[in-house]
């Protein structure tokens, strides 16, 4: 059965909410004495999941039904491509829990990256035969593609380690740093400029030529900028290359900072909370790109990469702060959250506490460390934040089906007389 973009929406906010619950359940065994539960094996359940079925599944979704043209989005392969992502997602996220990793949690994990591969080669093959995209918003999208499938580079690297039971450190944070940074700083950041900039177009404007310039530089620094988080192997090279990354991200930024406050007083964003998420998206936006490129700085970034709360709490930005606000923005603006021509705003403001409540704390817990004041206080926030998260998340999930259910049922009511 075709399913629409509104069902893949549905299914995307069910899975943040399984999220939420890995992440409370993390804060909970480290406060609480859980024997059956492996906090590792949590983390893996929760990495991996948040990764592939919600952000990873919902960038997918709005790649395929708002830069896609129509007719192509509607092909039953896209649906198999979203089936499949979905299925491998939730696999991951029922074996890592309870067995770590292993010969099933694995083969999921390498069902979900053949999944992403097969796609790749439907999108690419797609955008030759649909109406031409403007030349941005076709750049950004294959380079987030692009940068979906190198970030299995990571996995690979991981899967060998695993199997020849190296203990290479080194290939090890390699690896890990490789797939979050693609995933981070290729698919994630490109993926929401070629969703934004293709509404623009859409919403009738036409965008301004530092958007052009924007998207290059950002495109140019995908691939140096990965040295930044390589800066440990004290090679020459790696520090040109992560120089080269810095001064890319420095100058998209400048392009994007009077872009973002020109966009901001337009009205490509109509929706009042819409565009609050969208304005924090694009603020946590500029901030992680400062944040990245103060880590060139050999005593920060070692600092940075040494503190686990900052680690953290830098990856949440991006995921949380970035991405998913923006993804939410894109939500309000479409109206999946309209009931009665009133916007149902309270899951986003409790989500939206949960967030502002995690970065802070996670921030200001790292600020410690570094300064050698730390406080087993943290803790008990932390997990008041994850509770926030994890309620604001079925939240969210509870009221998209139900007003999708409401209509359903008011549109029957109104066929019937």
């Amino acid at each position: 059965m075709q399913k629409d973009k509104r069902f893949w929406i549905g299914l995307g906010l069910l899975n943040l909410g399984l999220v939420a619950m890995f992440g409370l359940l993390m804060r909970s065994k480290i406060l609480f004495s859980i024997p059956f539960l492996d906090y590792r094996n949590l983390l893996s359940a929760h990495s991996h999941f948040a990764f592939s079925g919600w952000v990873g599944l919902v960038l997918i979704v709005v790649l395929i039904y708002d830069v896609m043209s129509p007719k192509l989005a509607e092909k039953k392969r896209y649906q198999g491509v979203l089936w499949g992502l979905e299925i491998s997602s939730l696999g991951m996220a029922f074996t890592f829990p309870f067995t770590g990793y292993n010969a099933v949690s694995i083969f999921f994990s390498s069902a979900y990256i053949l999944v992403t591969y097969v796609f790749g080669w439907l999108f690419f093959k797609d955008l030759r035969q649909q109406p031409p995209l403007h030349p941005v918003v076709r750049w950004l999208s294959i380079g987030a593609v692009v940068s979906l499938l190198l970030s299995a580079i990571g996995p690979l690297g991981l899967s060998y380690i695993l199997f020849t039971k190296s203990g290479n450190s080194l290939l090890y944070r390699d690896s890990v740093y490789t797939f979050l940074h693609f995933q981070y700083n290729g698919f994630f950041t490109l993926s929401v400029f070629a969703v934004f900039f293709s509404r623009w177009i859409r919403k009738g404007f036409s965008l301004p030529p530092a958007a052009k310039r924007f998207s290059l530089l950002l495109l140019a620094s995908v691939f140096p900028a990965l040295f930044l988080a390589l800066l440990w192997h004290n090679q020459l090279i790696f520090y040109v290359l992560a120089a080269i990354g810095c001064l890319c991200i420095l100058a998209s930024v400048i392009y994007f900072l009077p872009e973002f406050k020109k966009s901001a007083a337009s009205n490509i964003i109509d929706q009042p909370l819409a565009k609050v998420f969208w304005t924090a998206s694009f603020v946590s936006f500029a901030l992680k790109m400062l944040l990245t490129i103060g880590t060139i700085y050999p005593p920060l970034g070692h600092a940075v990469y040494g503190a686990r709360p900052v680690i953290i709490g830098f990856l949440h930005l991006v995921f949380l702060a970035f991405v998913s606000f923006f993804i939410f923005s894109v939500f309000l603006e479409e109206g999946y959250f309209h009931r009665h021509k009133k916007i149902v705003a309270f899951p986003f403001y409790l989500f939206g506490t949960g967030v502002l409540a995690n970065e802070s704390l996670l921030m200001i817990q790292g600020l410690e460390i570094l300064f050698k004041t730390n406080s087993n206080v943290y803790n008990w926030l932390l997990w008041g934040a994850a509770i926030l998260l994890f309620i604001g998340a079925l939240s969210l999930a509870a009221t998209f089906h139900f007003i999708k259910t409401s209509k359903k049922t008011e549109t029957r009511f109104a066929t019937s007389v």
